[in-house]
Parts: structure tokens; sequence; C-alpha cells
């Protein structure tokens, strides 16, 4: 009987062990499928300290300075993220408007700039008036104006 109980440990034993291995094996054997969503990781390819551009119309004639402490470029969707942004806008026979704000982003065409974060546009006295100051939290910047002319058809 004592020979009987000591074989029936053994196998329970053995039983648990095998299993043990078979859970170990099935568990490290599966390779995990990689879910395409985060198959492409959103790191930057490169960045820019001091980072100045400056955009022109079709007939040469300057239309906005983008000036930013650092300018970081995305590859994945093309987009730009830029530290304390500075956007002067100009337009014809007008003052230039300067854009200032602790954070922009930029999409991937290079026609848009999300400004946030203490965002404060300072426009300079002209024929439309004495100019001011306005403050906002969030600000959105069409930096070519006549692409997005073109494209509503306007």
């Amino acid at each position: 009987m004592k020979q009987v109980e000591s074989f029936l440990y053994i196998a329970i034993l053995g039983l648990f062990g095998l299993f043990g291995i078979y859970l170990q094996s099935t568990l490290l054997d599966e390779e995990e499928t990689e879910d395409p969503q985060y198959s492409q990781r959103h790191d930057p390819d490169y960045y820019v300290l001091n980072f100045i551009a400056t955009g022109l119309d079709k007939n040469g004639q300057r239309r906005y300075v983008l000036k930013a402490d650092r300018m970081v470029h995305f590859p994945d969707d093309g987009t730009a993220v830029f530290d304390r942004p500075h956007v002067i806008e100009y337009e014809t026979g007008l003052a230039p408007r300067h854009t200032y704000a602790d954070s922009g982003w930029m999409n991937s065409s290079g026609d848009e700039i999300l400004m946030s974060g203490n965002v404060r546009i300072v426009v300079e006295a002209d024929e439309r008036g004495p100019g001011g100051t306005m403050k906002s939290n969030r600000m959105r910047i069409i930096l070519d104006k006549e692409t997005q002319k073109e494209i509503s058809g306007s």
C-alpha cells in the first residue's frame, strides 16, 4: 500500500511538472504578433536649434518668417514640433503681425501651425488702426493663404 501511495505522489508531481513545461513551452514559442498600429514609432529623425524659415509667395515676396528655439521633425507623419515659436506674418501695405507661444505643431504640408500655451499676438499700428496685443491659450495660423483660397475655390 505504501508503494502505491508513493507511486501516486510521484505521478501527480510528474503531471504537474509536465504541465508546467507544456505551459512554458507554449508561452515561449508563440511569437508576439506586432500590432500594425504600433509598428511605426513616433520618434524624431532630426532637430534644429535656433530654427528660422522664411515663406515666400508666388512673386517671391516674403509672406512669413517662422522662428523657434528648437524644431523637431517626425518622419512617420511628416509633422514638426516647435519650442517657443515666433511667427511674423507680412501683408502688403500692412504692419507685420507677430505671434508668440510656448509651443507649436506644424502639419505635414507645412501650411498650418497650431500655437499653444501663452499665445500672444502683437499687431503694430498701421492704416487699419492703432494696433494692439491679444492673448489666447491656442491659435491656428494658416501660413499659405493662397493655397487655402485655391483649395476652397475662392
